[in-house]
């Protein structure tokens, strides 16, 4: 089980991580002409992009996805119906896109401030449907080679292009807007002829209102749900915007959580890869061995991601110092290992998340996730002003732990599984590595050597007992 998750996640994830990879070694070559407030305006901008950002597509990926699980002969045509209708939304959200942009863009590039507008409002109206189409079909279909093969090529474009906008062409934040739009443009392209001529999935504007309202049934109370990821992941640089810490200062904080948010899309095409087995394994209700066998997928998981996260915290000082070429964006690397560790939350909230969507129980999933991201709000709006942006690292790693182990203790999701997944036991060493590596952080290279060697050994033992142990041994 475990070797075919991580191979697919491999395939899933190898090809998008190799550009990945190659954009962060390329943050050396960029970094000397980025400053601060460079990316104080990129970490801005984005982070309201993808706030509403997340209300284009209404939550619709969960009807897609059942239908295909349920319905594999006629999936098709009600995705062509959801595809018409998303499109006709698209161009509704363009309006307070446009607004919400105008408004927020900082002053510092007030002279940009329209082609800004278009850069973002281009590629979210006319091209990444069609992208989300493909890549959704092909990941239902388990068929990653394609999805790494777009992830590959669409990353590659970025980093390339990021080089040349920036250390070629002294851009500056303009560099990163660029390079996006064109790799939307790149994507949209090579999903066009899959989609749309291979696929037949070309939109239906005459869909059945019935259709779309009982879709909408169950997507809607995901809106809170996906919301949450915002409010967890970009909002903590709009509360420094909105308490007036200046500029230079968000982009600080902004180089320091993009190491975290480098794992977190590191880790989803593990998510990407392990979504079809928990689908597979709950389908089967009548067989406890099943549920068994999610439950050893999901304790995999959580020792490879401690792991990981573990051994890059311990070396994020010399991390920085390699690869960030700017002695005031290097003294960052603290607030990157408490805003890393969080990300560990992610196996223990998909065992449940994947539990309550599979039996469509998704108007409890905002108990999890908005409360989560709005906790994280009110924290950062009452700690900022007094601990400064460190308080935002630390409710930002509060709010993931919760995000991630609040699910059960859910009455809904306790109904549905009687397997014990032993989540405070998970949760207490995860606080426990945390507190070690902060405190080694500044060690010398021979002692964080000898322990990553006990990471990795304690971490490679976990694992063979895993997939050796019979599932309801565990």
């Amino acid at each position: 089980m475990l070797r075919k998750l991580l191979s697919h996640a491999a395939l899933y994830g190898l090809a998008a991580q190799v550009p990945r990879v190659a954009g962060v070694l390329a943050l050396p070559i960029i970094t000397p002409y980025l400053t601060t407030t460079d990316y104080g305006v990129a970490g801005v901008v984005t982070a309201y992009v993808g706030a509403l950002g997340l209300f284009q597509s209404l939550g619709l990926s969960v009807v897609m996805g059942n239908t295909f699980t349920r319905h594999p002969t006629r999936f098709k045509w009600v995705w062509r119906q959801l595809h018409g209708f998303i499109l006709l939304w698209s161009a509704l959200y363009s309006v307070p896109l446009v607004g919400l942009l105008y408004a927020v863009i900082p002053d510092e590039a007030e002279a940009n401030r329209w082609e800004l507008i278009l850069l973002n409002l281009v590629p979210v109206v006319l091209l990444s449907n069609t992208s989300f189409f493909g890549n959704f079909l092909y990941h239902m279909r388990q068929r990653p080679l394609p999805v790494a093969a777009y992830s590959f090529i669409t990353g590659g474009v970025t980093v390339a292009l990021n080089i040349y906008f920036i250390a070629f062409l002294r851009l500056g934040y303009m560099g990163w807007f660029y390079a996006t739009f064109l790799a939307s443009v790149a994507g949209f392209v090579l999903l066009f002829y899959p989609v749309y001529v291979q696929e037949g999935l070309w939109p239906i504007f005459k869909f059945k209102l019935y259709r779309i309202r009982s879709s909408l049934k169950v997507s809607l109370p995901l809106l809170p749900h996906h919301f949450s990821f915002f409010l967890l992941d970009a909002s903590d640089k709009l509360m420094l915007d909105a308490l007036r810490v200046p500029l230079p200062r968000i982009g600080f904080y902004n180089i320091a959580s993009s190491f975290g948010l480098y794992f977190s899309a590191a880790s989803n095409a593990v998510v990407e890869a392990a979504t079809p087995f928990y689908m597979r394994y709950f389908s089967k209700e009548g067989d406890p061995e099943s549920l068994l066998e999610a439950r050893r997928m999901t304790f995999s998981l959580q020792v490879l991601f401690l792991g990981a996260t573990a051994l890059g915290s311990l070396w994020m000082k010399e991390v920085f110092e390699l690869l960030i070429r700017n002695e005031t964006l290097q003294g960052a690397y603290p607030l990157a290992i408490i805003m890393l560790m969080g990300y560990t939350y992610r196996p223990m909230y998909l065992a449940v998340v994947n539990r309550l969507s599979f039996q469509e129980k998704t108007k409890e999933l905002w108990k999890i996730s908005l409360v989560a991201g709005v906790g994280n709000v009110l924290l950062n709006l009452l700690l900022i002003p007094v601990f400064g942006i460190e308080a935002a690292a630390f409710t930002t790693f509060a709010a993931l732990v919760y995000l991630g182990y609040s699910g059960f203790l859910l009455k809904e999701y306790r109904a549905l599984s009687n397997v014990p997944y032993y989540p405070w036991r998970w949760l207490a060493l995860t606080i426990v590595l945390l507190l070690a590596v902060y405190a080694l952080a500044d060690a010398g290279p021979l002692l964080k050597a000898l322990i990553s060697l006990l990471i990795l050994a304690f971490a490679g033992s976990g694992l063979w007992r895993l997939n050796k142990a019979k599932a309801g041994a565990l």
